[in-house]
């Protein structure tokens, strides 16, 4: 173990939870994991609670060169697009060698199943988007205001456990695919009546299209995040009539503070279940409708069984709020 409390290093990437239960105890790992950046010349990207990027600028003194300091809301969207944005970030600062720092706290939505699975998905998938790559990532868990699930997610998707005390193994740690195909279990919508319920075929899809947009609308979102809505949708039902066989069905309710749509057909499924979490590569000819769609979305969940299922959930503006994407 290093002197800043970050497992030993080499080439390799580094990926741990923080489980803290007060401040102190954040702090202990916090400062020691960035002030050893700052004077190994890794560059630090810090996205935590507003109030842990306030304790961390006052026992610093400011905002070092070689630092960035983000608050969680002004810095995560959907867990696709945060995960991109960690991932460009990293690869910009060591595409000269050297190593880079991250350190990400999720705004865990609790109280909305579906997209508590998916930023565990995130935090699975870490692990292979960064895979061999020169970054150390920590990422902060607070037993104080998390569920037990959710602090079982942190030792299942990660690797190494780091306290104020030092680093170990996660006994608990699950190979990515493994631990996401546990995840779609929990999936599941039956019984809920739809706002929205239409048969498609291609002819179809402009219908699809206007009546999932009336319905966002009507939910509150935005003109733009109605938009984008849209164009996951159209991507997912596109596929059913390409991908999958007849009958195709897209239905639409409105959730607790979310939007879901629901697009199912009859084909076989997709059996993958990391499938649309990494970016598709340039010489791939499938995949990017449902990476594209994972960008989006707040959550997107698939289910096999008697024919393939696609469910996407999209945060909607709290009372008096602005629709946002995470």
């Amino acid at each position: 173990m290093d002197s800043d409390g970050v497992a030993s290093e080499s080439s390799a990437f580094v990926h741990q939870a923080l489980i803290y239960g007060s401040e102190a105890e954040f702090m202990d790992v916090a400062m020691p994991f960035v002030k050893g950046g700052l004077s190994a010349g890794q560059p630090t990207l810090v996205a935590v609670q507003d109030r842990h990027v306030e304790n961390l600028r006052g026992g610093l003194g400011g905002e070092p060169d070689g630092l960035t300091l983000h608050p969680v809301e002004d810095w995560y969207e959907t867990s696709a697009r945060t995960r991109q944005k960690f991932a460009s970030w990293a690869a910009e600062q060591t595409e000269r060698g050297g190593r880079a720092r991250l350190m990400g706290e999720p705004p865990w939505s609790v109280g909305h199943p579906a997209q508590v699975r998916d930023w565990a998905r995130h935090e699975s998938v870490i692990n292979l988007a960064f895979a061999g790559q020169p970054v150390t990532f920590i990422c902060p868990y607070d037993s104080r205001a998390l569920p037990a699930d959710v602090l079982g997610h942190a030792r299942c998707t990660h690797p190494e456990i780091v306290s104020g005390s030092g680093v170990a193994a996660s006994a608990s740690y699950e190979d990515p695919h493994r631990f996401c195909q546990g995840l779609e279990a929990g999936a599941g919508t039956a019984g809920i009546e739809p706002d929205v319920l239409l048969d498609f075929g291609l002819d179809d899809l402009p219908a699809v299209r206007r009546a999932i947009g009336s319905f966002a609308i009507d939910a509150g979102l935005s003109g733009s995040r109605t938009e984008e809505v849209v164009l996951a949708v159209n991507e997912i039902t596109t596929n059913a009539v390409i991908h999958g066989r007849q009958p195709a069905t897209v239905r639409a309710w409105r959730g607790e503070g979310e939007i879901v749509v629901e697009v199912a057909d009859a084909g076989d499924g997709i059996q993958n279940a990391l499938a649309g979490q990494l970016m598709p590569s340039s010489a791939s000819r499938g995949g990017r409708g449902l990476w594209l769609t994972r960008l989006l979305c707040d959550a997107v969940e698939l289910r096999n069984g008697t024919g393939c299922t696609v469910t996407m959930h999209v945060a909607t503006p709290s009372p008096g709020g602005v629709a946002t994407a995470a």
